[in-house]
């Protein structure tokens, strides 16, 4: 995690420097759980047929969905527990949308979340106001590598291998107000900004399962991280949903997922490990454009 402040009031020492560390993971970790982006539906095929003369080797997508998480978090030895209710009441504003291109067997992927929170919270004697905004993008090529699959798409499989980034871009303003041990004393107040950014390269393996040409199920399995550079010790990524033709140009996905991802941040008295897991329904609404 790479982080910039200014703008502090007062510069934190000792027990102050390290809540305001923690404080920091935190508001990147809760953010993280409420907005991880799903990964995305590369082996969805939804170009119609028949298709326009010229554009059979090509096929568009885009993909609003919901990821309803709860998350658990261990980071600098605190835990903290939270339910989708309970993330989604700090949030002002989110976004989450998917983009597939394909071109014969190849195929990129493109996940773009956006979020903006704002959180109060108050643990003992400290308490920390948060204000985050955050950008996630990941980036996957990928291509079939197998295909079972029977033209009227109700029975087979399909295997797609992918790799690529994914990309944290975090803004936290925070306070962080410690109350003083004696009634006369006073508080410490700690206010800035942080910018923090960092690289996952990914790679993921898809399968997909037609059943009939309207019903279908796919998994999805994704690891990174490898703790190369800035990027995360370890994360990775498991689905399963259940795919549903609506019509040629629509279809909607429904299925469960979980998330999990550890970090090292820091060394010495300032080293932070935080370990989160992200939990829960998904779903989604694919728009085939061509």
């Amino acid at each position: 995690m790479r982080g910039r402040h200014t703008a502090q009031r007062e510069r934190p020492v000792g027990r102050g420097k390290t809540t305001a560390r923690i404080a920091v993971c935190l508001a990147a970790l809760v953010l993280m759980a409420l907005a991880a982006p799903a990964v995305a539906q590369d082996p969805l095929e939804l170009d119609p047929e028949p298709v326009r003369p010229g554009w059979e080797e090509w096929g568009l997508a885009i993909t609003p969905y919901a990821f309803f998480a709860a998350q658990s978090t261990d980071v600098g030895g605190t835990e903290i527990r939270s339910s989708f209710n309970d993330l989604a009441s700090i949030t002002n504003f989110g976004f989450q949308s998917r983009l597939y291109a394909r071109w014969r067997w190849l195929s990129f992927t493109a996940d773009w979340t956006y979020a903006d929170l704002q959180s109060d919270q108050r643990s003992g004697l400290t308490s920390v106001d948060l204000h985050i905004k955050q950008n996630i993008l990941d980036m996957k090529l990928g291509g079939k590598v197998y295909d079972t699959r029977t033209t009227a798409q109700d029975g087979g499989m399909g295997l797609w291998v992918g790799a690529g980034a994914r990309y944290w871009d975090n803004d936290v303003d925070y306070t962080i107000t410690i109350d003083p041990i004696l009634p006369n004393g006073d508080p410490t107040v700690i206010d800035g900004k942080t910018e923090q950014t960092w690289w996952d390269p990914v790679i993921g393996v898809n399968m997909h399962f037609p059943v009939t040409p309207s019903v279908g199920f796919i998994v999805r399995t994704t690891g990174g991280g490898f703790g190369i550079g800035d990027a995360s010790d370890y994360m990775w990524d498991a689905e399963f949903a259940a795919l549903f033709r609506l019509s040629k140009r629509l279809m909607l996905s429904a299925g469960y997922r979980q998330f999990k991802y550890k970090r090292t941040d820091g060394s010495g008295d300032d080293k932070v490990v935080q370990t989160t897991s992200v939990v829960g329904p998904a779903i989604g609404l694919s728009i085939g454009i061509f």
